[in-house]
């Protein structure tokens, strides 16, 4: 078993985190500028041979999708089991599409399908509905200033993902 390597995805930075070896522990890593996909990946495959990864995580804001009463509906359709879209979640699909602008769970889908061509690791995703407000909260409770924690909230999102997910996973 070799790490894992968390991503937070976000149009202008990306969170990094790392597990040890065992999977017992969760590690910040730093921020990528999201410059182009080439640096990107890049960047990523760099930090995949220096952490000896063997498995990726990708937050996805899954709990955005639809605010309905259906729990269901914010798992994607892998996660469902269904394979499908509900016609909540496709209407959803539709307005932001008629929009012309893409929503964030797209645009990282998008970026996942495009690291899998580049990577040979497995990708697997996550929901992170929130990451972000709860890295914030953990920030402020170091007593960091708030131009300070600014700089470490998007680590710090990676970091609670990969810390859930090796919860669940262990």
């Amino acid at each position: 078993m070799g790490s894992v390597l968390s991503i937070d995805y976000g149009s202008k930075r990306i969170g990094i985190a790392f597990s040890d070896p065992k999977r017992i522990f969760a590690f910040p890593y730093g921020i990528l500028e999201n410059k182009d996909f080439n640096y990107i990946c890049s960047q990523i495959k760099d930090i995949a041979c220096e952490k000896e990864v063997d498995l990726i995580i990708v937050g996805v804001p899954y709990d955005q999708r639809v605010k309905n009463k259906n729990p269901e509906s914010s798992k994607h359709p892998a996660q469902n089991g269904r394979g499908s879209l509900s016609k909540a979640e496709r209407q959803h699909i539709d307005k932001s599409q008629k929009n012309n602008k893409p929503s964030m769970e797209t645009i990282i889908l998008e970026f996942i399908s495009k690291l899998e061509k580049n990577i040979n690791i497995p990708i697997t995703t996550v929901d992170e509905s929130y990451s972000s407000f709860m890295a914030e909260e953990n920030l402020k409770n170091c007593n960091l200033s708030s131009k300070k924690s600014r700089k470490h909230i998007d680590t710090e999102a990676a970091r609670l993902l990969l810390e859930e997910f090796i919860q669940k996973n262990n």
